[in-house]
């Protein structure tokens, strides 16, 4: 084989090869229609609420991976092209997706909508943990499928009501669980359960701060080990996606063991094939809450 030849072939190996490149993530992330709007969403509760809602109508597609933490998570090259494609992106906002801020210059044929932004208070964005914020998110989001999509609105409107009647039952499930409690104080690893708190009369007190990768000071943990002494806790809260290091540090100071406090940021592929979902999550979390707070 003379040199022209080889030349040849290593510019077509090298023209196939850069082809091959930029059609894939195209061929990847084209989303299928089926006859309802595309709509893409950033994490878990969100997709959840979305999925709930729209029922077999259109497709939801959910950007954070099972078993992520999408605090820090950030887009990918197949995200981006996922996101074109929609119809729709449904996102908590205030920050709490880093890749969420001014989304829609850079999606100017998409809506989008910031379902948890307006309910937040002091900068802190896990407002679906807080139930009757859950339905508000559950609303605004059935009020933009309808705009977006208006003939779905009786089906987004029926599968509403009955997703409102689900949050309701879990709402009266947790006042009437939390109503007669010993305790009034829990330690948690990282301070994503205010409105829960709030919601249902018991304090959180934080190792870390609204995001679980915060580190604590070293004075902020001798005072969480303090209080946590002085008022005689007996559990630590730590949470599936991230190391319970932290709240097993401060459990052992106290003499303390550690449970499960779940901010429903993400499920894990087992937890998703097992059948788990917001609700069953939700329902472990309020029965380790009773142990916690030593509820009749």
């Amino acid at each position: 084989m003379n040199n022209k030849v080889q030349r040849i072939i290593i510019i077509l190996f090298i023209i196939g090869v850069a082809a091959l490149i930029l059609y894939w993530p195209k061929k990847v992330a084209k989303l299928p229609r089926t006859g309802g709007p595309v709509v893409t969403t950033s994490f878990y509760p969100i997709f959840f609420l979305t999925k709930e809602i729209m029922g077999s109508r259109g497709s939801v597609y959910n950007i954070t991976p099972a078993g992520a933490e999408p605090h820090d998570y950030e887009l990918t090259t197949k995200d981006r092209m996922m996101l074109e494609n929609s119809d729709l992106l449904v996102i908590n906002g205030g920050n709490f997706e880093p890749w969420g801020k001014g989304i829609e210059a850079l999606l100017p044929k998409v809506k989008v909508l910031r379902a948890g932004q307006q309910l937040m208070i002091e900068n802190d964005p896990h407002v679906w943990l807080d139930p009757i914020m859950l339905a508000m998110e559950a609303e605004s989001i059935t009020e933009m499928l309808k705009i977006v999509d208006p003939a779905g609105t009786e089906v987004y409107s029926v599968n509403f009501a009955k997703l409102l009647k689900q949050i309701y039952l879990m709402d009266e499930s947790f006042r009437s669980g939390l109503s007669l409690c010993e305790k009034k104080d829990i330690v948690t690893a990282h301070a994503a359960f205010a409105y829960l708190a709030r919601r249902y009369g018991f304090n959180q007190i934080s190792i870390a701060g609204l995001s679980p990768d915060a580190e604590p000071s070293p004075q902020t943990l001798a005072e969480v080990t303090k209080f946590a002494k002085a008022n005689g806790i007996k559990y630590i809260f730590f949470e599936k996606l991230v190391s319970p290091k932290l709240a097993e540090t401060v459990a052992r100071e106290v003499g303390a063991q550690t449970l499960v406090l779940n901010p429903l940021e993400g499920l894990s592929e087992s937890e998703l094939s097992a059948g788990n979902n917001f609700f069953t999550e939700m329902k472990n979390n309020l029965n380790n809450l009773k142990t916690a707070l030593v509820c009749q």
